[in-house]
């Protein structure tokens, strides 16, 4: 029997990864890179205990290792056994050796569309075919809506919004394909490209043109809105 540990909510709902001791868990760095922002860089980390069972372990996380409604430092990873760190929430998944074998874990859309793309893109890394820089680089952060909390931080454009886009994906139920441009202005600062027509407003104010955006303005699109900051 192989044990895996599944995703059950969020953009990877439904992968499984093969527990591997020395595996961290975070958000941005490790071997189980999990897209919560609730979800420390280096979140946690699967070990062998003293009779060689599975443990996670805490890596002095700012939101530990929820068991129930119990924050704890280290839970047995035995089947069944369900936990969640951040929003997202664990399940450990015991496999016969012969299916676990054909798998290592069950793959997500976004995944496998990220290994046909450049990597400085997935990354968000400036390729040396982009455009100009964002200077100083434009933070979004959704402050209400379905992605309450997540933040975005982009260092070069111009940058898509709309609902499905492969660059910056709006979950709003009333986004459109495509929201908005967001470009480098002459002096850096970000340029907002309205492509949606009358769906879309800045500080409550329709936009028909395109505007700069400055630090503090809220971006609105349906229940959704975010704040424009500056870092």
């Amino acid at each position: 029997m192989v044990l895996f540990i599944e995703v059950l909510d969020g953009l990877r709902q439904g992968s499984r990864f093969k527990l591997i001791p020395g595996q961290i868990i975070g958000r941005r760095e490790g071997d189980i890179v999990v897209e919560d922002q609730k979800i420390s860089s280096r979140h946690a980390q699967i070990e062998l205990d003293n009779k060689q069972q599975f443990v996670l372990s805490d890596l002095g996380s700012s939101n530990g290792i929820l068991a129930g409604n119990r924050r704890v430092k280290k839970i047995a990873l035995i089947p069944g056994v369900v936990f969640k760190l951040g929003r997202t929430s664990f399940r450990v998944v015991p496999v016969d050796d012969k299916p676990a074998a054909e798998f290592a874990r069950i793959r997500t859309w976004r995944e496998n569309l990220a290994e046909t793309l450049p990597t400085d893109w997935v990354q968000n890394r400036m390729p040396e075919s982009a455009g100009k820089t964002f200077s100083p680089p434009l933070c979004l952060k959704f402050i209400q809506g379905i992605q309450t909390d997540e933040e975005l931080y982009l260092a070069y454009g111009p940058r898509h919004l709309g609902a499905n886009s492969l660059d910056i994906d709006l979950k709003e139920p009333e986004a459109p394909p495509q929201v908005c441009e967001l470009v480098p202005g002459a002096d850096g600062f970000a340029l907002l490209k309205n492509l949606c027509n009358n769906k879309l407003t800045i500080n409550n104010q329709s936009v028909m043109t395109d505007s700069i955006l400055h630090e503090g303005d809220h971006i609105r699109i349906g229940g959704t809105v975010i704040m424009v900051t500056y870092v």
